[in-house]
C-alpha cells in the first residue's frame, strides 16, 4: 500500500512543479488571430459618443487592403486603423479620393493601451483606401473601422486627404 501512496506524492508533486505560473517563452510568441481581434477592437473603442459606425473590415496582412468606402451626407467620417501582427512592423495606409492622395504609417506591434490612426475626411465622393499585402506567410491583422462623427467632434485636421 506505500507504492500507491508514493506515486501520488510524486504525481502531487510534478503537478504543483508544473504550476508555477511560469509559461514556456515560445507560447508566450505565438500570434493568435482571435487574441488580434480583440486586442484592436479594444484599442478601437473610442469616448465619442456621437461616432456611428458605418463599416468595419479585419483583412491578413498577407492579402493587404483594398475598399471602396461611400462617404455620402452631412456629416463628416473618421478611418480608425490598427495593426497587430508580430511579423510586420508597420503598414501604409494609404486614402484617395479623386486626385487626392493621403499615406498613413500604422504601427503594427502589439495593440495594447496603443490608440489607432485616426484619419478624418468630410463627406463627399468615395474614399478607396489601400495597404500593400504582406508577404503571405507573415501573420497580422490590419483592422480598421470607419465613422461618421459629429462635425463639433472632430478632433484635429477636418481633412486629412486633402490636407490642413
Amino acid at each position: 500500500m506505500r507504492i500507491p501512496r508514493l506515486l501520488m506524492l510524486l504525481a502531487a508533486a510534478t503537478v504543483l512543479a508544473g504550476c508555477t505560473g511560469q509559461e514556456d517563452p515560445a507560447y508566450e510568441a505565438v500570434w493568435e488571430p482571435d487574441d488580434a481581434l480583440q486586442r484592436a477592437q479594444a484599442a478601437l473603442k473610442g469616448d465619442d459618443a456621437s461616432a456611428r459606425r458605418v463599416r468595419f473590415g479585419a483583412p491578413h496582412v498577407g492579402s493587404g487592403m483594398n475598399e471602396r468606402l461611400e462617404t455620402s451626407g452631412d456629416n463628416p467620417y473618421r478611418l480608425d486603423v490598427v495593426c497587430d501582427s508580430a511579423d510586420v512592423q508597420r503598414v501604409t495606409v494609404v486614402l484617395t479620393r479623386e486626385a487626392s492622395k493621403k499615406q498613413v504609417e500604422v504601427t503594427c506591434a502589439g495593440t495594447a493601451g496603443k490608440h489607432p490612426a485616426r484619419l478624418n475626411f468630410p463627406a463627399g465622393p468615395p474614399v478607396t483606401v489601400t495597404v500593400a499585402a504582406a508577404p503571405s506567410d507573415a501573420m497580422g491583422l490590419i483592422v480598421w473601422e470607419l465613422k461618421t462623427i459629429d462635425p463639433a467632434n472632430v478632433q484635429g485636421c477636418a481633412d486629412e486627404i486633402m490636407g490642413c
